[in-house]
């Protein structure tokens, strides 16, 4: 059985897919925020490297957006072969002038936003490319017959100068809903055009859906038995959406939960998040991955832990090598994990089990909705592959830096810090306006001075005739750990 169930509070909205009692996917908005990928934005060009043939563009964030070239529609339109002995960026955009930007990105880390200016503009059924003129169909309608009948259809119903991508929920739809669905869709990017003319720099002139109409849209569909939500408003919403663009028929597995207790608690949903969080996943077998993300990749490392076997070392790491394959990209949904990732699972010597582990990972890997791709599977087991970017990683809703390491996840040693302390008391000392030096440090560093460097301190100033007074700090800090104040 697959449910989807969402949580609105408020705090904003929770949504989790469950397949067979297994939470496979979460995903959160928070109140007043939301994702940058897929909003459109009246930007201003700040910056052009014609060295990286790329721009930077403000549109209104922190941090400026990135624009490469291989982005920027004119250049397609001028130069369709590419960019070999062609124009460079410089021929399309000046510093100060205004474009108007598409985010296909999330910010990350240091890095901006990744835009294009060929534009994208979802529906049920259908992706309208109101700058394009092509048509495409998903990969994943096979049958012949049926490609051939919806690109007709399309041409049939398609304005010139606009193209579209057929998404796969659009098998066995009928003209009817593709007509509607232009309609829609058309007339959004009537209302982007007429926003542009009356806004200002930074301004979003179209903000991709929120979390709700991005589940009945993108999610929902005939392979969801059901779907339930806890927020009486937010439930007739998703009917209203689905009765104007969706399958009738499906309006019937939309259920409304009313009982007291957490809809999350109720359907096992909450001790997920936060195992999800954690840097450690135990397997049945009893072993282990260890998930750790940096600014550049994810590692994920397989170990064999709590596994010892009992049919020899090959036997027993092929066991638990297969179950990470099948862990491994649930855990990648469940974090929404993005961008490179080096799997190291555990070295195995028969080539044919190494076959069967990479068969298995592609298998499980299929069940994702988010683009990914194996690069390379070495032979020292270890597996390169990457996942497009699609929204913030769950640990963005429930984590922030520790503003003692700044996000490092360690912090000086105690000898460390009493070491940056005589350094700064040695500056100190020769200030000769100042007769008494107080040191104020928290509770663990004061134990650790007393203990061992109070006699080194005080002989150190009373060289310089300074008065030394040693105190703990009466509240915890969590942004630094002495200060030293000078008393005339």
């Amino acid at each position: 059985m697959k449910r989807i169930i969402i949580n609105k509070d408020i705090f904003g909205y929770r949504a989790a897919i469950i397949e067979n009692d297994r939470v496979m996917e979460i995903f959160v908005e928070r109140e007043g925020e939301g994702d940058s990928n897929g909003n459109i934005y009246l930007g201003k060009v700040s910056n052009v490297i014609p060295g990286m043939d790329s721009s930077f563009i403000n549109i209104g964030l922190e941090k400026n957006g990135f624009l490469y070239i291989d982005n920027l529609r004119e250049f397609e339109e001028k130069y369709p072969e590419g960019k070999v002995g062609n124009g460079g960026i410089e021929e399309f955009l000046r510093v100060g002038e205004e474009v108007m930007v598409q985010a296909i990105t999330e910010p990350n880390g240091s890095k901006g936003v990744r835009l294009t200016t060929n534009y994208t503009l979802p529906g049920k059924y259908m992706v309208l490319l109101p700058n394009n003129d092509h048509i495409a169909i998903s990969k994943k309608i096979k049958n012949s017959e049926e490609k051939n009948r919806l690109e007709d259809i399309i041409r049939e119903i398609k304005p010139d100068g606009v193209g579209v991508i057929l998404r796969t929920q659009a098998i066995g739809k009928s003209v009817f809903h593709f007509e509607r669905e232009m309609a829609y869709l058309l007339n959004k990017w009537k209302n982007i055009l007429e926003k542009r003319n009356n806004s200002k720099i930074g301004a979003i002139v179209y903000k991709d859906n929120d979390l709700l109409t991005k589940i009945s849209r993108d999610i929902f569909c005939s392979e969801i038995d059901e779907l339930v939500i806890n927020d009486e408003e937010s439930y007739w919403e998703i009917l209203s959406y689905i009765n104007t663009f969706g399958d009738m028929n499906n309006a019937k597995r939309i259920k409304l939960y009313d009982d007291e207790q957490d809809i999350f608690d109720f359907y096992k949903v909450t001790p997920v998040i936060e195992s999800s969080l954690e840097k450690i996943v135990w397997l049945e077998c009893g072993g282990y991955l260890v998930i750790q993300t940096t600014e550049a990749l994810t590692s994920i490392d397989v170990n064999t832990g709590k596994n010892i076997g009992a049919f020899g070392l090959e036997k027993t790491t092929y066991i638990t090598n297969i179950e990470a394959a099948k862990e491994i990209p649930r855990q990648l949904m469940l974090r929404n994990i993005g961008g490179i990732i080096i799997i190291d699972f555990i070295d195995m010597k028969d080539e044919e089990n190494k076959t069967l582990l990479l068969e298995e990972l592609e298998r499980n890997l299929k069940n994702d909705r988010i683009k990914n791709s194996i690069v390379h599977f070495t032979d020292l087991s270890l597996i390169e592959m990457t996942r497009k970017r699609v929204g913030n990683p769950l640990g963005h809703y429930f984590y922030e830096d520790c503003p003692m390491c700044n996000g490092k996840g360690k912090i000086k040693s105690k000898e460390a810090l009493i070491e940056d302390i005589l350094k700064d008391l040695r500056e100190t000392c020769k200030d000769k306006d100042f007769t008494k030096i107080r040191l104020m440090v928290n509770g663990d560093l004061y134990k650790k001075i007393q203990n061992e460097y109070l006699e080194f301190i005080l002989a150190y100033t009373e060289k310089y005739k300074k008065k030394l007074e040693l105190l703990k700090f009466k509240e915890i800090y969590l942004d630094k750990w002495y200060e030293i104040i000078l008393i005339k």
